[in-house]
């Protein structure tokens, strides 16, 4: 007689082979393979496994790594059909990775992740290079240099490179070659000197490291940029004879939101501010602005001339960099901006290490002067580095000449108990 159980089992089995490979899918490589128990149906279905995730997870439920390589080579050795995904992480021997790659070549693989533990050593086996379907690819910790004649990846979407070792010159020829790339991340790989993206489809575009010059050449649907430079040398060796606000923003007509460091800030008023805004500003309606120092006279200049290019930014995000003096200079110039009255479409803004000095003030209350439609002020900070309570902040704030009558503000203290931060403290003024 036939059992719930054998019913169940029957059911599952005859499936569709998407819905089965996406139940596998979602089960620990363990897991997977005890399912060949369930029936003789199932026996050899884990072998058919179209995503291979070897993750950290993997290798941390085995007592050494060899007992895990083992497995890898077992399961590779069994494999049946494709494998459209295969991440491995955590591994630490070169021959492996060769030989696993040797096999992979015939996968039809479209989606690649390989992290390294090699110390930026290990140079990309040459079979990735033969991966003509290869839509979503990440490196990490290795060398990347394809062989001669390489011909791109026509089918890349995806490309998302960290602490990857390569010639500048090879990565601007992968990029020309790669005419469907949509998404770009490139964070503390090889320095630049010259960075410049000409990419016709791409969407999404992340740089954190080392550069002199940035510039987006022709990136007619780039709708998402954070930049964040390390270090000052994108500073040093810059002297521009005209601006840099037109260079960095050339051409990317459809940019929505942009993430920037303090240091971009510096880099974009070299050489002066132009008359006229530079067109990929109009559709922004997203700006963080990370690590913005007051000290800099230049630098404030270059973020309210960006706030204010901006016709269509609805939210504001910025993160202050914690100084301890007043500058008069900087306190002067915001104080000059009583011109500004109502030019921005600000609704949300957020402000972190907010301290209460008297250039944070006064920039608030260009903020307030500014934005004709703002409907809320968020302010953040550890009790820790405050000049001010939040009582006396709120008092003079309410002074302040405010072009929406309708904005609120809260503020919120986290401070030191045992250790560990604790909010103690969330203040609204109406």
């Amino acid at each position: 007689m036939r059992n719930a159980w054998t019913s169940d089992v029957d059911t599952i089995s005859n499936l569709p082979c998407n819905v089965l490979d996406g139940i596998l899918g979602c089960l620990p490589w363990k897991d997977a393979v005890k399912t060949s128990i369930l029936s003789k149906d199932w026996r050899y279905k884990w072998v058919t496994r179209q995503e291979l995730d070897f993750n950290d997870e993997f290798f941390k439920s085995f007592k050494q790594d060899e007992e895990a390589k083992r497995i890898i080579y077992q399961v590779l050795l069994v494999h049946q059909g494709p494998i459209l995904k295969f991440r491995l992480c955590r591994i630490t021997s070169c021959p492996d990775i060769d030989h696993w790659m040797h096999f992979l070549s015939k996968k039809n693989v479209q989606e690649f992740t390989l992290h390294v533990s090699l110390g930026n050593k290990y140079h990309s086996p040459h079979h990735l290079f033969t991966f003509q379907q290869l839509r979503f690819l990440e490196l990490q910790d290795c060398l990347f240099h394809p062989p001669l004649g390489f011909k791109g990846f026509e089918k890349l979407i995806n490309l998302d490179l960290v602490r990857v070792t390569f010639d500048p010159s090879i990565f601007t020829n992968l990029i020309s070659k790669s005419p469907l790339l949509e998404r770009l991340r490139l964070r503390c790989c090889t320095n630049l000197d010259i960075l410049e993206i000409d990419a016709a489809n791409l969407k999404f575009y992340e740089f954190i490291g080392k550069t002199k010059s940035i510039s987006f050449r022709n990136a007619p649907m780039l709708e998402k940029v954070t930049v964040a430079i390390l270090g000052r040398r994108l500073l040093t060796d810059t002297s521009p004879v005209c601006s840099n606000f037109p260079k960095f923003f050339y051409y990317m007509p459809s940019l929505l939101e942009l993430e920037i460091c303090g240091t971009i800030l510096e880099y974009l008023i070299k050489g002066g501010l132009p008359e006229s805004p530079p067109t990929a500003l109009n559709n922004i309606k997203s700006l963080i602005i990370s690590s913005m120092s007051l000290i800099n006279a230049e630098v404030v200049s270059s973020a309210i001339y960006l706030i204010t290019s901006c016709p269509k930014l609805q939210d504001l995000t910025i993160d202050f960099y914690p100084v301890g003096d007043i500058v008069e200079p900087v306190v002067q110039l915001l104080r000059a901006q009583s011109s500004s009255y109502g030019v921005v479409k600000l609704q949300r803004v957020r402000v972190n290490m907010f301290t209460g000095l008297e250039m944070e003030m006064e920039f608030m209350k260009f903020i307030l002067a500014s934005a004709l439609v703002l409907e809320e002020i968020f302010i953040w900070n550890c009790t820790c580095f405050l000049f001010r309570s939040c009582k006396q902040m709120i008092d003079e704030m309410k002074e302040f000449r405010r072009a929406s009558p309708n904005v609120e503000f809260t503020f919120e203290e986290i401070g030191m108990e045992g250790g560990s931060y604790e909010r103690e403290e969330v203040m609204e003024v109406p």
